[in-house]
């Protein structure tokens, strides 16, 4: 039951998010959408022994498909290395330097991976789970998905995850900088226009 309603509302959000469904029958088809800088932001999250850092991606692009009928999804998602915005210029160097990110040679990151939903305590819960291209090396990474809500309509999906560097040769800096990194990617909704806001409580 749990199930069953949680995917009831999850149509209704991505309905009057701008993926009408016209028919009984689209409701069994993927829907699909196009990411970029509009409506996709990522974000990294990391620390250093005398700062925080907060670096986001200016420039991005990739695909989601989402299957209505099961609650699954597939994302892929490309970052461009050298389009990383942090709070100054030297601190932006030194992560695009070839002991970090290594920008030069490698300039794209890359994540593909697939939505696994499940049932926690009588409530849904989805996981994102993929692969993490960096640096030319690909390991396993997986994230928690949010879905937020504005009434009944879907506005976003939030996914967050927190992965050691070091599997992908990134530098400590001689253990200067925490090895573990937290990103948070989110993908932006808008509502359609046949769908009213929710009336406010």
């Amino acid at each position: 039951m749990a199930r069953r309603t949680a995917q009831a509302v999850l149509l209704m959000g991505v309905a009057c998010a701008g993926m009408a469904l016209p028919d009984a029958r689209a409701l069994a088809q993927p829907q699909h959408v196009v990411l970029g800088p509009a409506n996709t932001q990522a974000h990294l999250y990391a620390k250093t022994a005398v700062t925080s850092i907060e670096g986001s991606f200016e420039q991005l692009k990739g695909n989601l498909t989402y299957n209505p009928e099961d609650q699954s999804c597939h994302v892929e998602l490309s970052m461009a290395v050298q389009s990383l915005k942090v709070g100054s210029s030297v601190l932006r160097g030194i992560m695009l330097s070839g002991i970090m990110l290594d920008g030069d040679d490698h300039p794209s990151m890359t994540f593909v991976g697939d939505c696994k939903p499940t049932i926690r305590q009588g409530k849904p819960h989805t996981q994102l789970v993929g692969q993490l291209s960096m640096r030319g090396q690909t390991h396993p990474l997986t994230f928690d998905v949010a879905m937020h809500f504005t009434g009944n309509t879907l506005t976003q999906i939030q996914s967050d995850a927190t992965f050691d560097q070091r599997q992908w040769g990134v530098s400590t800096l001689l253990h200067t900088v925490d090895p573990m990194v937290r990103t948070q990617t989110l993908i932006n909704l808008g509502p359609s226009p046949a769908c009213p806001p929710a009336t406010p409580r």
